[in-house]
């Protein structure tokens, strides 16, 4: 076994997809220190600047005084702090639902919640560029996965014509803001077809959460249609600065999800620290329009340089903006060229995704200079790599003019 992995290692090395996890020194808003040196931030989800926030900080100290560090043991052995079920009410009463339970990251909820509410005899209707954690849940339940084509409603009405009438439960499941695409989901189009087709609709906000909707509450608050979501899921440790997950919906749901959640009953509970840290975001975030406001303009403003210097950015429409500038290769050279201007901003490739990209993830934190001087070092590197591409070009042809194609010097260059 050992021979194995070792071998693959070296194919990850040597096709240059190799991961590590590189130290951070410091974390201040809009900044990241690593390797004794500053950068600016394109690589974090704190998109309302929450991480930092004083106020949640601050909250998360009186809770640390209060109740300590850990919080023990599972919630269903040693039961559960006030706190707890304060966010909890919180969340059902925001996403208009009639209970909520939270969790120890998105990962868990995901692999939670679908592998509990669907089994070996129902079947899972799954966007091709959910989430891995989706994927892994609808594995882990034993149901039947029908993949649709990435918001593509009429290749989902397809699938739910052929396949909704052979199984007993269906649930449909979907990502509000795809996390690599940075484009929303079709909702409403949703909502209908659930309807239609008698499906169970679930939602993950982990990226919509704290940025989309009025009062932050994500797309489904945008859309108007909060109530029309029958499982909504969402995380802490994107907009709202904290860690953790939860879920929201019939206290039927709820309760079951207690009774049988693997992922919540056979786990330690989040610590009460981060608890308070999660609710005192959830109690603010209603009141950061300005913050959001900020942070759409930002993504508009990005995409319409970007559009201007004819740079893909796929369809995104959110905060997450894909930078699109060649293959594997030329995507690494420009996160490494950033890298060396004072960006911090990764590279994206295959498998991961399908098409290479820089994934740049905006925060209210950032001014329109630091959009500008992203996108002046972005198109830094494209004119220098088009530069390269053409002197190399100019050289096959000078080689081609003096030599015919059967390799012999042409008559005029004797």
């Amino acid at each position: 076994m050992m021979k194995e992995i070792k071998e693959k290692l070296v194919s990850l090395k040597g096709e240059g997809l190799f991961r590590e996890i590189k130290n951070i020194e410091k974390l201040e808003g809009k900044y990241i220190w690593m390797e004794g040196k500053k950068y600016l931030d394109f690589s974090s989800s704190n998109y309302i600047g929450f991480r930092d926030d004083v106020r949640i900080i601050e909250a998360a100290k009186d809770a640390l005084e209060k109740y300590g560090m850990g919080s023990g043991a599972s919630r269903v052995v040693v039961g559960t702090a006030n706190l707890y079920k304060e966010l909890e009410e919180l969340i059902a009463l925001e996403k208009r639902k009639e209970a909520s339970l939270i969790f120890n990251s998105g990962y868990d909820a995901n692999l939670g919640i679908i592998s509990t509410i669907v089994g070996k005899n129902d079947v899972v209707f799954c966007d091709k560029l959910n989430h891995a954690s989706i994927y892994d849940g609808i594995a882990l339940s034993g149901a039947k996965m029908m993949r649709f084509r990435h918001n593509d409603m009429k290749d989902l009405e397809n699938k739910l014509k052929m396949f909704r009438k052979g199984y007993k439960r269906a649930l449909i499941v979907v990502d509000s803001v795809f996390s690599m695409d940075g484009d929303k989901a079709d909702l409403k189009e949703m909502v209908r077809l659930k309807g239609k087709y008698d499906v169970t609709l679930m939602i993950d906000e982990a990226h919509g959460g704290g940025v989309l909707g009025e009062n932050g509450l994500g797309l489904a608050e945008e859309l108007d249609i909060l109530e029309q979501i029958d499982i909504n899921m969402g995380t802490f440790s994107k907009a709202y600065g904290s860690q953790g997950a939860y879920v929201a919906a019939s206290k039927e749901v709820i309760d079951y999800l207690v009774n049988h959640c693997r992922s919540l009953i056979y786990t330690t509970s989040m610590p009460p620290v981060v608890v308070a840290a999660s609710l005192e975001a959830m109690k603010l975030t209603k009141n950061e329009k300005e913050r959001r406001k900020h942070l759409k303009y930002l993504g508009d403003h990005l995409r319409a340089k970007l559009k201007e210097a004819e740079i893909e950015t796929l369809e995104s429409s959110t905060q997450i903006v894909p930078v699109v500038v060649g293959d594997n290769e030329e995507t690494l050279g420009l996160s490494i060229f950033l890298k060396d201007h004072g960006i911090m901003a990764p590279a994206i490739r295959k498998p991961t995704v399908t098409t290479p990209r820089i994934r740049i993830s905006l925060s209210s934190n950032h001014s329109e200079e630091d959009i500008d001087f992203l996108v002046e070092t972005v198109l830094e590197y494209t004119h220098r790599k088009r530069s390269k591409k053409d002197k190399v070009m100019k050289w096959v042809k000078n080689v081609l003019n003096k030599t015919n194609v059967h390799g012999k010097k042409n008559e005029k260059n004797k």
